[in-house]
C-alpha cells in the first residue's frame, strides 16, 4: 500500500500505470461499500452485481501491489547494504499490521485480518519469497496451490448463517484457532498472497517474448470461469470467504488481462487519469477517509429509503458518487497537510499522542460501549492514516542504509614535522 511521504519525483521515480490500476481498484472497491452500507437484503440482485463485477477489482489492487513489491525485491538485490534495505521493507510491513489494528476497531472486525493486516502479510511473504529468485512459472504453481488450499474453506462456509453480517456472525468466527484466522478468514494470507505472487510474475514478463504465455494463462483463467459452479453470497459473510473457484478464475483473468493491457498502452496525460492515480498512490488515506462519507451518508440515506417506502437501491447513486468525490476531496487535503508538515518536530509527537490515547478509549470500550467505541475510532484511524508515514521514515532512518560521510583529512600527528 503505498503512502509517500516525501513528494515522488514526478515521471521516472513510479510506474504510473500501477497506480491508475490501483487507483481504478480503489474507486470500485468505494462504490462496493457504499452498496453494502444501504443495507441491501442478501437476495437483492445488486448482490450478483457486486459479487459478479466489482468486488473482483480487489484482485487488481493485490494483483498490483505484488507487481510493487517485486521491484522492490529486485532492485534491493542489487544493493550492496541489501540486509538493511530488506529489514527497512519487512518492519514496514510489521508497522503497517499493528497499526491496521486501528481499522479493524473502526469496522468492528478485531481479531480478524482486516485489508491493511492482509496487504502487510501478503507484502511480507511475498518479498520474503522474492528474495529467493525463483523461476516464475515456480511462482505461478506456488499462486495455483495456495488458491487450491484455500478454496476447501470457501466451499465449506458457503451460506455460512442466512442473516446479514452482524457482530455475532464475528464472535463465532473469533472461537476458530488464530492461525485458522490468519490463513482463511476475510483478508486472510490465503488466497489474496497469491494474487501478489502472480502479480509478480507479471511484473517479470510483460513485454518479453513470454509475455504471450501470460496472456494465455489469463485467457484460461477466464474460460474456467464459465465452467466453474457459480457462487452468488447468500449473506454478507460470505464475503468473508473469497477463495470460490469461480471468483479466483474470473478475477485472476481480468485482473492480469488488464494489468498487462495497462502497461502496454497508458499513458499519464489527461487530468482525469491522474486524479486517479493519486487515489493510487494514496490508498492508504483512501481506504481510512472512505468511511466518513460511507458511514456518514450511509444511514441518513437509508433511513430516508426506509420512510419514504421506497426501495434502497434508487439512493444507491446518491451514495456511490458522494463516496467517491467527498473521499477524493478529503485525500487531498489530508495528504497536503502530511507533506507540508511532516518533517516538523511536532509531527510524529501529536500523530502518536493522538493515536495512543483513541486506540485506548477505543479498545476500552470496544465490548462495554460498542457506539461510542465506534464514534472514537474515527480520530483513530485519522491519526494511524497520518502516523505510518512518519514511522516508515523513522524506520529508514534508523535501520535504513548509513549515508557516507564525506572524507576528512586525517589531522596531523601530535609531535610530527612541523
Amino acid at each position: 500500500m503505498t503512502t509517500v511521504a516525501d513528494k515522488a519525483k514526478p515521471d521516472m521515480s513510479r510506474d504510473h500505470d500501477l497506480d491508475w490500476i490501483k487507483g481504478i481498484a480503489c474507486i470500485f472497491m468505494l462504490i462496493l461499500h457504499a452498496v453494502v452500507m444501504v443495507g441491501l437484503p442478501p437476495t437483492h440482485r445488486l448482490w450478483t452485481v457486486q459479487f459478479t463485477v466489482i468486488h473482483q477489482f480487489y484482485a487488481w489492487f493485490f494483483m498490483a501491489s505484488g507487481m510493487n513489491v517485486a521491484r522492490a525485491a529486485e532492485r534491493d538485490l542489487l544493493k550492496k547494504d541489501w540486509r538493511r534495505t530488506s529489514a527497512v521493507y519487512l518492519l514496514t510491513a510489521v508497522a503497517l499490521f499493528v497499526l491496521g489494528v486501528a481499522y479493524s476497531i473502526n469496522r468492528r472486525t478485531l481479531g480478524e485480518m482486516e485489508l491493511f493486516q492482509g496487504v502487510a502479510a501478503c507484502t511480507a511473504v511475498s518479498y520474503i519469497v522474492l528474495r529467493r529468485r525463483w523461476p516464475s512459472w515456480a511462482l505461478l504453481v506456488i499462486s495455483i496451490l495456495l488458491f487450491g488450499v484455500s478454496i476447501d474453506y470457501g466451499y465449506k462456509y458457503y451460506g455460512y448463517l442466512a442473516q446479514p453480517m452482524v457482530d455475532r456472525i464475528i464472535n463465532d468466527t473469533l472461537t476458530w484457532p488464530l492461525w485458522e484466522r490468519f490463513l482463511f478468514v476475510h483478508f486472510s494470507l490465503l488466497p489474496w498472497v497469491g494474487w501478489f505472487l502472480i502479480g509478480a510474475v507479471v511484473m517479470r514478463l510483460a513485454g518479453t517474448k513470454s509475455e504471450k504465455w501470460l496472456i494465455a494463462l489469463f485467457v484460461a483463467f477466464l474460460a474456467a470461469s464459465f465452467y466453474a459452479p457459480w457462487y452468488v453470497p447468500r449473506t454478507r459473510v460470505d464475503f468473508f470467504f473469497r477463495a470460490k473457484i469461480d471468483f479466483l478464475f474470473w478475477s485472476s483473468g481480468v485482473a492480469g488481462l488488464s494489468i498487462l493491457a495497462a502497461r502496454h498502452w497508458y499513458r499519464s496525460v489527461r487530468p482525469l487519469n491522474q486524479a486517479i492515480e493519486f487515489i493510487g498512490r494514496e490508498s492508504f488515506l483512501i481506504f481510512i477517509l472512505q468511511w466518513f462519507t460511507a458511514d456518514g451518508l450511509g444511514d441518513p440515506l437509508k433511513l430516508i429509503g426506509q420512510a419514504t417506502g421506497r426501495d434502497t437501491w434508487m439512493i444507491f447513486p446518491v451514495l456511490q458518487i458522494a463516496t467517491v468525490y467527498i473521499t477524493y476531496r478529503l485525500t487531498r487535503y489530508f495528504a497536503a497537510r502530511r507533506d507540508r508538515t511532516i518533517t516538523q518536530p511536532g509531527y510524529l509527537r501529536f500523530w502518536g499522542l493522538l493515536t495512543v490515547i483513541f486506540t485506548f478509549l477505543s479498545g476500552v470500550l470496544y465490548y462495554r460501549r460498542p457506539a461510542l467505541s465506534y464514534l472514537l475510532s474515527f480520530p483513530l484511524i485519522v491519526g494511524v492514516g497520518m502516523l505510518f508515514p512518519a514511522v516508515r521514515l523513522v524506520i529508514r532512518n534508523v535501520f535504513g542504509p548509513r549515508k557516507k560521510q564525506p572524507a576528512v583529512a586525517a589531522p596531523a600527528a601530535p609531535g610530527g614535522d612541523s
